[in-house]
């Protein structure tokens, strides 16, 4: 079954930036689209958010997409899971352990092994102008994962902060479209 799980950010939910677009736009493609709006996300936490969406099909045609901590949510849910997925998608995501504070997030170890043979395909978008997600938090997730990131200029944290064009993200639906 076709579906896709879109995960928002430290101090969002799923009514901001992009979101609700992405999921009508995965819709009109036939997959049925969750966006949870993650517990307590002031203060990211694995284990909440694990709670969250435990419950969600995850199976091989399955998009996870997640922004920012959401991003890494993505990440510790591939560590969690047992199935492969067709496709994770970190936007401005980031998993180095120091300096955040997101810690709950990441407080577990990744099995980064277990994390790429649960996806078919990654995916990592970042902007060298993001004002929150270093150079060295895209590079440690490219090292550990293997993959090149989809670099973007002047794209900043892809959100609604940065322009009032993130209400959309049409650049992510054609990434999507051509991984798929």
């Amino acid at each position: 079954m076709k579906n896709a799980l879109i995960l928002h950010g430290t101090n969002g939910d799923s009514t901001g930036n992009w979101f609700q677009w992405l999921k009508s736009e995965l819709e009109k493609l036939g997959y049925q689209v969750k966006t949870p709006n993650l517990p307590d996300s002031f203060q990211p936490d694995i284990d909440k958010y694990w709670n969250a969406v435990k419950d969600f099909n995850f199976n091989e045609e399955t998009l996870l997409i997640g922004h920012s901590s959401g991003a890494t949510t993505v990440f510790g849910i591939l560590n969690r899971i047992s199935v492969k997925v067709k496709m994770a998608i970190s936007v401005a995501g980031f998993c180095k352990y120091e300096n955040y504070h997101c810690q709950d997030l990441i407080k577990e170890p990744f099995n980064w092994e277990k994390i790429k043979n649960n996806a078919e395909k990654i995916l990592l978008l970042w902007s060298p102008d993001d004002p929150y997600i270093a150079k060295d938090q895209t590079d440690f997730l490219s090292e550990k994962l293997g993959v090149n990131p989809i670099i973007f200029q002047n794209k900043g944290h892809f959100n609604l902060e940065k322009s009032p064009e993130f209400k959309q993200f049409p650049e992510l639906l054609e990434i999507i479209k051509n991984n798929l």
